[in-house]
């Protein structure tokens, strides 16, 4: 029945799109904003998309208020191609939440930055503040799909995703906003800046609260279960300054999630972050520019584990204490230059990570830690042929690093457990080309090549212990890097006129040494190792090859200034062609990775009445392990998004927005729902 009014609205949303526009085109102005639109993401210098070969999307400030979000995920899903899993809604924590790209199956294979500078950890791969950033402190997001290596490095391989932040304005500006709604969440933002000719600043400060839902269906839900509680906080410093022709920037966020899950163990965590981070840009000369970014990343996530007692009725038992710091710094240098009709970038990045684990049991410590040290230069260069009509991009990366200082210790049995691992040392050599032809001022063929490669993490190199209740994970140093060999897409943009755009890709990769788990058999376990009775001993395994292949094509219709309407499809076939540990699983689908996804919005705003934006997302079905199994085979589902927003004056505006609007029940886990039908109404002052 869901995929019937499925193909029904499509098909309404398609005849709507053909109706021939009858109100005013857009102004001007409009069409010069859609004309010069620009990314810097794409090549690290900031270049018009009609220029570039590869597939973009930009999601701006003025978007993402017409969307009915909370967090940066949620924006995130709202683009072509971009899968989100967050499992429990607002009430997980933000280190769960997951993000693929033409389905390469993991997050770890995703790098997120911010601001230019990257977010995913070196202890798991991936990012783990996500949904703490504040969504008032972002101007736009730009994706760019396909390999990225030769220009950032490891993780690159299934796309690049740039949040850039709202920097100071010389206007006293500013906002205050606050709604509240279902699942007793509510949500707290304000924001203000102002500057001079010579320096400005910006401060921001937010906070989220969620009270959690039943995640668990019918008897799995236990009566001594409770709903989950999460609390988000951040606070965000900026400045600007104006040294004679260069510009200085420096940023601070204090991030802190604070959750409590309750099921058979509770588990009390909290996670802060101090990030810091400086930007300073100068001018050498006329034909040169300099940019220099330095950051340190200060993480730490504790939590204490308590086991239900059903003699006592309370969560009381001891399990354990944890303690995780976390530990990132770094540098990137760039240089860019145009020289006879070049645009050339070339620079290093360097990058220092390091990681405690530290866990208290009544037996005893289970502890691990373990560096991990990045040294990487990139050259890159643009140039352009045929009158300016073909525009080629060109780059290679070489990339060297090193995880030493491997260490775990473990009292928790009758024999102390010492193991010092050995340092090892990689590199990889990514190189990428590019061509886009701009055939008329309407229409634009592109084609990219490219490798990637993701490093192995502290977690997986270096950790051994339980991973919740019925897992207990077994460290492998011996881990090489994941690689891709070869990757490539095909594709056009195309703009009939100023009402229409349409973009279609065709892509394909190839991956070796992919890294997946085995469940290690008990003679398999090292003899000093003593997982609970019923845990499944788990261990990240270099596995052989995976290939992946499909097409994505989105179309944007604007009727007029206040109506718009979009349609995207994803085709993506993710498949494992050689498993080393277990043949019986080559032919299979990656874990996670749906192979069709529809996405549909419609937006109406005028500013006179109200803005109106409609949202549908509709995922097909999917496999929760590598076996393909049937008891985790996870059904497609389509959810419902809705905002309504009104400018009562200039400066206030009132709205109200639903998720999942037809109360779908559906799983982006096999063993969880995600959230029922929530409501939120809130406001917003600005000046």
């Amino acid at each position: 029945m869901k995929y019937h009014w499925m193909r029904m609205l499509f098909a309404i949303v398609l005849t709507w799109m053909l109706v021939p526009p009858v109100w005013a085109g857009d102004s001007d102005a409009e069409q010069a904003v859609n004309m010069e639109k620009t990314v810097v993401t794409a090549t690290r210098t900031e270049t018009a998309v009609e220029k570039l070969p590869v597939s973009v999307t930009v999601i701006t400030a003025d978007e993402i208020e017409k969307m009915p979000v909370k967090t940066v995920d949620e924006v995130l899903d709202k683009a072509a191609g971009l899968q989100i899993r967050r499992n429990k809604g607002l009430s997980n924590t933000t280190s769960h939440t997951t993000i693929y790209m033409r389905g390469t199956g993991d997050s770890s294979r995703v790098l997120v930055l911010k601001d230019g500078v990257p977010l995913n950890m070196a202890y798991g791969g991936s990012v783990s503040i996500l949904n703490t950033l504040s969504l008032e402190n972002i101007e736009k997001i730009e994706i760019v799909r396909g390999a990225s290596s030769a220009l950032y490095g490891s993780s690159a391989m299934g796309g690049v995703i740039n949040i850039i932040t709202k920097r100071p304005t010389k206007k006293l500006s500013g906002s205050v906003s606050f709604e509240g709604g279902s699942l007793d969440t509510y949500i707290g933002n304000a924001s203000i800046g102002a500057g001079t000719d010579h320096y400005a600043f910006r401060a921001s400060a937010g906070h989220k609260h969620t009270g959690g839902y039943e995640y668990y269906e019918n008897e799995d839900w236990k009566d001594y279960y409770e709903k989950p509680e999460n609390d988000l906080t951040n606070v965000s410093l900026g400045g600007d300054i104006w040294l004679g022709e260069s510009l200085l920037r420096l940023d601070y966020e204090y991030l802190l999630e604070d959750s409590l899950t309750t099921t058979s163990t509770q588990y009390d965590s909290d996670q802060t972050n101090n990030d810091y981070m400086a930007n300073w840009s100068v001018p050498l000369g006329s034909r040169f520019d300099l940019g220099i970014k330095a950051y340190y990343f200060d993480s730490d996530s504790t939590s204490e584990a308590r086991k239900y007692s059903s003699a006592t009725g309370r969560h009381a038992t001891y399990y354990y204490d944890s303690s995780i710091p976390k530990d990132e710094y770094g540098a990137l240098i760039q240089v860019d230059t145009e020289w006879g009709g070049h645009r050339l970038s070339l620079g290093s990045d360097l990058k220092w990570a390091e990681c405690e684990s530290e866990y208290a049991y009544a037996e005893g410590d289970r502890n691990f830690s373990g560096k991990q040290d990045f040294y990487s230069f990139f050259v890159n260069d643009e140039f352009a042929m045929a009158q300016d009509r073909l525009t080629l991009n060109v780059g290679v990366r070489y990339d060297s690093w090193e995880n030493h200082s491997g260490e775990f210790y473990d009292t928790t049995t009758d024999s102390m457990i010492t193991i010092d691992y050995p340092d090892k040392s990689e590199d990889a050599f990514s190189p990428r080309a590019g061509a886009a032809y701009k055939v008329n001022d309407k229409f634009k063929l592109r084609a990219s090549f490219a490798t990637g490669f993701k490093a192995p993490s502290l977690y997986d190199l270096y950790k051994s212990g339980p991973h919740g209740s019925t897992r207990f994970d077994l460290a492998n140093p011996d881990l090489e890097a994941e690689t891709m060999t070869w990757s490539y897409d095909v594709g056009f943009d195309a703009k009939p006129n100023e009402h229409l755009s349409i973009n279609i890709t065709f892509y394909q990769s190839r991956f070796k040494d992919f890294l997946g788990e085995k469940t290690l058999s008990a003679d398999e376990v090292p003899s000093y190792f003593t997982p609970d009775e019923g845990m499944a001993v788990i261990q990240s395994v270099n596995l052989g090859r995976v290939d992946i292949y499909g097409v994505e094509a989105a179309v944007e219709y604007k009727f007029d200034s206040q109506w718009s309407v979009f349609v995207n499809h994803t085709y993506n076939v993710s498949t494992i062609e050689s498993y080393d540990e277990d043949p019986s699983i080559e032919g299979n689908e990656l874990s996670y990775t749906p192979r069709h996804m529809t996405k549909i919005g419609v937006v109406y705003d005028n500013p006179e009445l109200f803005t109106l934006g409609v949202y549908l997302s509709n995922v097909g079905e999917r496999y929760g392990d590598l076996e393909n199994s049937d008891d985790k085979r996870l059904e497609g589902y389509q959810v419902v998004d809705l905002k309504v927003s009104r400018k009562l004056f200039k400066e206030l505006e009132v709205f109200g927005y639903i998720n999942n609007l037809t109360d779908e029940n559906y799983k982006e886990y096999y063993t969880t729902t995600n959230p029922p039908l929530t409501a939120m109404v809130g406001a917003k002052y600005s000046f």
